[in-house]
């Protein structure tokens, strides 16, 4: 059974790795900061769809002075629905379905980067994305309503 929501494509358009000369791996383990933004476009009526995703890690200088390495990471995915699929249901599993599915290339990609570095291949942490959309519409609704 083919799923309703394709990732067509995808590309990375800004990537920094940056490794902490000073970092010392210890027993004990260390919080990552993970900052992540999103946005998601829709091509016209078409059932076509552009998400961006934004992951910074250890932004602040605290966090990069207890990590391996400070990542940057701008990746844009391009997605598909079957044209008979309808408006509801693609609303509903676009930003969700869309960014789990982007985030999975995502963490590809900064292992791979990072096994080549000092600190060896960082794996990108899990996340909430049900929780980090939920806030994400609530932060949108209330600029809504004081715009």
């Amino acid at each position: 059974m083919q799923a309703l929501l394709n990732i067509n494509d995808y590309i990375v358009e800004e990537l920094t790795v940056k490794g902490n000369d000073a970092y010392r791996k210890t027993a004990k383990e260390v919080q990552v900061q993970v900052d992540i933004a999103f946005n998601a476009k829709r091509k016209g009526k078409e059932p076509l769809f552009m998400i961006t995703l934004i992951i910074e890690l250890n932004k602040s200088k605290q966090a990069f002075a207890n990590n391996a390495y400070y990542v940057y990471l701008k990746i844009n995915g391009f997605f598909g629905f079957p044209k008979e699929t309808d408006e509801e249901t693609m609303q509903k599993m676009i930003s969700l379905n869309g960014l789990v599915m982007l985030y999975g290339i995502a963490r590809g990609v900064v292992a791979q980067v990072t096994a080549n570095g000092a600190h060896g291949k960082f794996v990108l942490p899990a996340v909430n994305f049900v929780e980090l959309v939920k806030n994400s519409r609530t932060k949108s609704e209330a600029k809504m309503k004081r715009g």
